[in-house]
């Protein structure tokens, strides 16, 4: 961030308007200062605007032991101002320092908000968040403390993703656009590969739609990888729909109750 060179923009001056200025944490950490791109290279940095976004206001303290745990606190405040400086040198403003803590610039737009306010996560977000790209995937093994805290947001994100991909499967489902329900449920699969609830809604779907067979191999491809992965079968409801799908294709009430049990189905 050190090469970075951005203008002199500054909220609450005499220009005519205030920057925009957008960040986004999800996939590789950019800062845009009226849709100028500037590329985040320094973790810490990085790490604390993530910090900001998600907690809101947080005392120096509290940042200095997050970023830096074990540091003698005069070395760990010093290193936090230096980031201060260097955020503050892309956009003066961007980081509003109070006396005992530090928050982004009220104004400042980013794409967490599903994350910290009452809102739907954007079905965009949810059909890539299998690639667990939230601040380009860094990992940091020496701070556990940290590790849990980026950890849960990306399992937030995953729960939030599978919900509303869900919701979208079963109603296209319910309407029997089946490709795009399994699209949705294969989707899921890829962000819980162990959701046996997503399985079994997968088989259904794919019976509904007149591939057996597709509902078989859905099973086989599940089994060998729950075998391969955690060392167990699928649980009984699994099984028994194996079962199911394999000897009742005959039965005149077989699509009613394969339907049926969709309706009735939660992920």
């Amino acid at each position: 961030m050190d090469d970075v060179k951005m203008p002199a923009t500054q909220w609450g001056n005499c220009m005519e308007q205030d920057p925009v200025v957008e960040i986004d944490f999800l996939g590789p950490v950019r800062i845009r200062v009226d849709q100028q791109v500037c590329e985040a290279n320094d973790k810490k940095a990085i790490l604390m605007l993530f910090v900001l976004a998600v907690r809101g206001s947080t005392s120096r303290q509290q940042m200095a032991s997050l970023l830096w745990p074990g540091t003698d606190s005069e070395r760990s405040q010093g290193s936090l101002r230096l980031r201060i400086h260097k955020l503050n040198r892309i956009c003066p403003g961007l980081i509003q320092s109070h006396l005992n803590s530090i928050a982004l610039h009220p104004a400042v737009r980013h794409d967490l908000g599903f994350l910290t306010q009452d809102q739907e996560i954007p079905l965009q977000v949810a059909l890539a968040a299998h690639r667990g790209h939230l601040i380009g995937s860094m990992e940091f093994p020496d701070n556990p403390q940290l590790n849990a805290m980026i950890t849960h947001y990306r399992q937030q994100i995953i729960n939030k993703s599978a919900s509303l991909l869900y919701r979208n499967a079963k109603a296209c489902a319910l309407n029997k656009d089946y490709r795009q329900s399994i699209e949705f449920l294969n989707q899921i699969l890829l962000l819980s590969p162990h959701n046996e609830a997503a399985c079994r809604h997968l088989m259904r779907v794919h019976v509904l739609s007149g591939c057996r067979a597709a509902a078989i191999e859905t099973y086989e491809g599940f089994r060998k990888n729950m075998r391969e992965s955690l060392g167990i079968e699928p649980d009984t409801k699994t099984k028994r729909l194996h079962m199911d799908i394999l000897t009742l294709q005959h039965d005149s009430d077989y699509h009613e109750s394969m339907q049926a049990d969709l309706d009735s189905s939660v992920i």
